[in-house]
């Protein structure tokens, strides 16, 4: 009775003064509490982390997050509080404790709670390990190395198909260079719509094929604008805002309509048995085969949820297939091609060139390729410099964590931990002169080159298509090499050009990689 009887005595400008004044006192509070007793204030960093990580996300819409964090790794150390309750570790020696230990870390839900393309979930954003154990299970068995060498027909017809593109656009071009982004991202991307969805795209006609690509590629950043900005998927302002993000937010409604009817299509000639299209790399290649790549998900039980999939769910994995199965391998294709057509790099080109040439006729192509350790050098090294994800993979501390060297800090429980490969893979601990492209280090590298080296993450979330995106870039450098083809940067290419984009999967800035291409007589 007393508390409501002095409420009645107050008059509203009262009433409005002491809720302004919480609202202005809260915040204050809640800073001093954490500049002063913030349970992260004794790891290095910024003394403004101790209150918001607002200037990190402004980067992570800009693209340029990963070098904000570079710029804090080189100040603070190899651990550096990033916000109130989350923290960037660049020591490679916390990969496992972070990545591999299920039981110990979990996903952030703030991060992957947003990774999802209509709505529904997918392997890669699952928060619930026996959910994302099932859904894995069922994913699997067309990933495996052996399941992926029956794939060999596809690539290696894809792969020729490159070949022939860059030497065509590069003598029509009316500038002798073509655009090797935009090929190498037609590669990957046929390979995966072919293999996962039984979808084939007029080989004399490429556009098709690169709305298709261009509508998912140019929707990439909503994945960042998402996270950052959460509001304008929930409340469906994304779509309607003028410029860039508008058009990043449109370009996902087509590429989600586009998949829809990519599933349909298949969906379609799965119940009727139809085989898969033309070409020799399709011959007893029938939609209802274990091989593609979309079949298990269409067929098969998944053992979390009790059921087969939906149709939106089929929908929202496909999309996933789509986004991490072409943009991560044509990414590194692209930085792959562009390292070794720089002037300085001209003989790392001629060397691959010689290992193809050696290999003995009748051998299978792609095994001696893979058992050919300079050629493995050269992709791994572009993994190191160029590493397709480059942006942080959040988790969440089960328990506490010892971290940093001597493992001098500890970070508690429910501490938001993740790391980048852009840091730990320019470690000069491990890498000597790591910013220089140099393969033959992996000729003879070290167990703490082998143990910093993480393209495909590590522990049960590693990247399910690991196997086939080796598959795809040993057949590229074959068949390039093997075609006699020269590659090199065009005049009209800026550093900028090629500067990696964070965005998850990366991207260079200025979208394209110009190549002069011409065949060695």
């Amino acid at each position: 009775m007393s508390s409501l009887f002095w409420y009645r005595e107050l008059g509203s400008g009262q009433i409005w003064l002491i809720l302004a004044a919480a609202v202005l006192i809260t915040p204050i509070a809640l800073g001093i509490y954490r500049l002063f007793f913030g349970r992260l204030r004794h790891i290095p960093g910024p003394w403004t982390t101790n209150l918001t990580g607002f200037d990190l996300s402004m980067h992570a819409t800009k693209g340029s997050r990963v070098y904000k964090l570079e710029e804090l790794h080189a100040r603070y150390g190899p651990v550096v509080r990033v916000g109130p309750n989350e923290v960037s570790v660049g020591d490679w020696h916390a990969l496992r404790p972070i990545y591999a230990g299920s039981k110990t870390t979990l996903k952030d839900a703030k991060f992957y709670g947003f990774a999802t393309f209509v709505g529904k979930n997918n392997i890669f954003q699952m928060l619930n390990p026996a959910e994302h154990a099932a859904r894995r299970k069922l994913s699997s068995p067309p990933y495996s190395l052996q399941s992926v060498a029956r794939l060999d027909s596809i690539i290696e017809d894809r792969a020729e198909a490159l070949v022939r593109r860059l030497l065509e656009k590069s003598a029509t071009s009316g500038t002798g260079t073509t655009d090797a982004y935009q090929l190498c991202g037609l590669f990957s991307f046929e390979v995966v719509c072919r293999a996962g969805f039984a979808k084939t795209f007029d080989q004399d006609d490429n556009s098709a094929a690169l709305r298709l690509l261009n509508s998912m590629d140019a929707s990439a950043p909503t994945l960042i604008f998402d996270q950052a900005l959460p509001f304008l998927t929930s409340m469906g302002l994304g779509r309607r805002l003028p410029g860039f993000v508008g058009d990043c937010y449109r370009k996902r409604d087509s590429w989600q309509e586009q998949s829809r009817e990519m599933v349909d299509h298949f969906l379609m000639m799965r119940s009727s048995g139809t085989a898969m299209g033309e070409g020799k790399c399709d011959k007893d290649f029938m939609v209802d085969s274990d091989k593609y790549l979309l079949s298990p998900l269409a067929n098969g039980v998944d053992a979390f949820l009790g059921r087969k999939l939906t149709h939106e769910e089929l929908v929202e994995e496909a999309m996933g297939y789509m986004f991490a199965g072409s943009g991560t391998t044509s990414s590194t294709l692209t930085y792959l091609l562009y390292a070794i057509a720089r002037p300085e790099n001209a003989h790392i080109q001629e060397r691959l060139r010689t290992e193809v040439a050696g290999f003995e006729a009748n051998s299978s192509v792609v095994t001696a390729a893979r058992q050919n350790a300079y050629i493995t050098a050269v992709i791994k090294e572009v993994f190191r410099l160029y590493p397709t994800i480059i942006s942080t993979l959040p988790r969440v501390l089960a328990e506490p964590l010892q971290v940093g060297p001597g493992a001098g800090f500890t970070l508690p429980a429910g501490t938001v931990v993740g790391m980048q490969n852009w840091i730990h893979h320019r470690d000069p601990a491990v890498f000597t002169d790591p910013n220089r492209f140099e393969p033959e280090r992996w000729l003879a590298s070290t167990p703490e080159m082998e143990a910093a080296l993480t393209p495909f993450s590590l522990g049960r979330r590693n990247c399910i298509g690991q196997n086939l995106a080796w598959q795809e870039l040993y057949w590229a450098v074959v068949c390039i090499m093997r075609a006699g083809l020269r590659l090199r940067v065009g005049s009209e290419m800026t550093d900028y050009d090629m500067e990696l984009e964070d965005r998850f999967n990366i991207a260079p800035r200025g979208r394209r990689l110009m190549l002069e291409v011409t065949r060695l007589l």
